[in-house]
């Protein structure tokens, strides 16, 4: 919010109680006064000030003269600057998690030049008229951004004003598909001996770039929330939450995301309890992006699946399986019940590279990683989640790492949902391309033709015969 901007949302044409104030010039009640403190705090002198608003007429000729004595920018220079700070979600490389917390960060200054937070969103609309005035892509990005993290009365009004913007023959940012829609990830946290404090961060995903909100809620000051902050490294808060759990002998948590959710329900049901400074600031910038991600959580007894009319045992995934970092390209083709649990999934991907299975492994998915239970690691049984339930619709993608260190890297894209055939067992493998590099090998580098490795190598009817102790039939003729 520009000051300027700030001043004239506050001018009126009423000469109605003036009042002397320094030297003689006149201004409303409190009006003037508010004016000169937040000139002096943006640096203005005072002498400066004074001589500029010296003369007849109300705050609007005021306001004039300052700015033509260049102390203050026009309305339309002060428009130019607005613009300009929407300017990086234009650059190439821009996600929807940057756009969402621009928006956020943004919404935070308002909320400092607003007189109360209720003013925020007659303020935005104002904003909004304007920016649909000025145009222009900058103009876009910021109503599609606003259209999503603003305070709800204003969405609408915003993205009706993007789509008017965009029809004037303007193209969206690659960011604005899905934006607000980030999936559930893994939920972790941990609590204090006595239950006085509780940690707890919700981690959330658009396509690979991983987000996450980490919250304080204090029980002995009401069981509200005492601090909230976003993060785009959840995995060094996860270190965290691990080391002060094994240092002070805390109790760590891997929660399901409907557990994350009524515990943030209940907090945030709770009047907020910030202490200190930086606490209260997180509070006041990022309560409301809080509420919109526990809102994204499944609540008990719900399914994150999108029902389905075909039961989970007669339809099939088709995924193509990938071995990522590889030219010309490693993968497979399968097809496999979708009521398949991810234990059995890594035994098929196994048999269908033909990996030897001595090395570690784990699934990374929307709603957390899965492989052998290791509390430590945070990662869960890959025996408790089953593929429909991690990735139940078509273009949905999950991660499959074998090996220690960098490991492989394998990318499950789900092609389709199908029927299941009946009389055919499942899972198949329909086709694929080139064998999978040697099994302690470093990259490409570890195919070997002296020792008789053909690189090009694929047979599906081998595949499907390493398959076929993993397979059965759905449906029977």
């Amino acid at each position: 919010m520009t000051l300027v901007a700030k001043i004239r949302r506050t001018r009126t044409d009423s000469d109605a109680g003036r009042t002397a104030v320094n030297d003689g010039v006149q201004a409303d009640d409190g009006e003037l006064v508010e004016l000169l403190e937040m000139l002096a705090a943006a640096g203005v002198q005072e002498d400066e000030v004074l001589r500029a608003l010296k003369g007849p007429g109300g705050t609007e000729k005021m306001l004039q003269r300052l700015v033509e004595a260049g102390l203050l920018p026009s309305r339309e220079d002060s428009l130019a600057g607005l613009m300009a700070t929407w300017t990086p979600l234009l650059e190439r490389g821009c996600d929807q998690w940057s756009a969402e917390l621009a928006g956020v960060e943004f919404l935070a200054m308002m909320r400092e030049a607003a007189a109360t937070d209720d003013a925020v969103p007659e303020l935005l609309t104002s904003l909004i008229s304007q920016a649909e005035e000025y145009g222009g892509p900058e103009a876009l990005a910021m109503l599609r951004v606003l259209a999503v993290v603003g305070p709800a009365p204003a969405r609408p009004t915003a993205a009706k004003a993007a789509e008017r913007v965009a029809s004037a023959g303007l193209q969206d940012r690659p960011w604005v598909k899905g934006l607000g829609e980030p999936k559930v990830g893994a939920c972790f946290g941990y609590t204090d001996g006595v239950g006085v404090q509780e940690a707890l961060t919700v981690t959330f995903t658009y396509g690979r770039q991983q987000h996450a909100l980490a919250v304080l809620v204090d029980h002995q000051l009401g069981g509200g929330v005492k601090d909230c902050w976003p993060t785009d490294r959840p995995d060094l808060i996860r270190a965290d939450y691990q080391q002060a759990a094994k240092r002070y002998g805390l109790d760590f948590h891997v929660y399901e995301p409907s557990e994350a959710r009524a515990i943030l329900d209940s907090a945030l049901g709770k009047s907020p309890c910030p202490i200190a400074p930086d606490q209260i600031q997180d509070v006041r910038d990022y309560l409301e992006l809080l509420r919109s991600r526990t809102a994204l959580l499944p609540e008990r007894g719900r399914s994150t699946r999108v029902p389905s009319h075909k039961t989970p045992t007669t339809t099939v995934h088709r995924v193509k399986i990938m071995l990522r970092g590889e030219r010309p390209p490693i993968w497979r083709r399968l097809e496999v019940p979708s009521g398949i649990t991810l234990r059995r999934l890594h035994q098929c991907i196994q048999a269908a590279f033909g990996w030897e299975d001595r090395h570690p492994w784990v699934f990374e998915t929307p709603v957390g990683a899965y492989g052998v239970a290791d509390r430590q690691l945070g990662h869960r049984s890959a025996q408790s989640r089953r593929l429909e339930d991690v990735v139940p619709r078509a273009r949905d993608l999950i991660y499959y790492t074998y090996g220690s260190g960098d490991g492989w890297e394998h990318e499950i894209l789900v092609e389709d949902v199908l029927a299941a055939e009946p009389g055919v067992a499942y899972p198949r493998c329909l086709t694929g391309r080139r064998a999978r590099p040697l099994e302690d090998s470093d990259g490409t580098d570890g195919f070997d033709p002296t020792d008789g490795f053909d690189p090009t190598r694929f047979d599906v009817d081998e595949v499907n015969e390493a398959l076929a102790r993993l397979s059965s039939v759905l449906v029977k003729e």
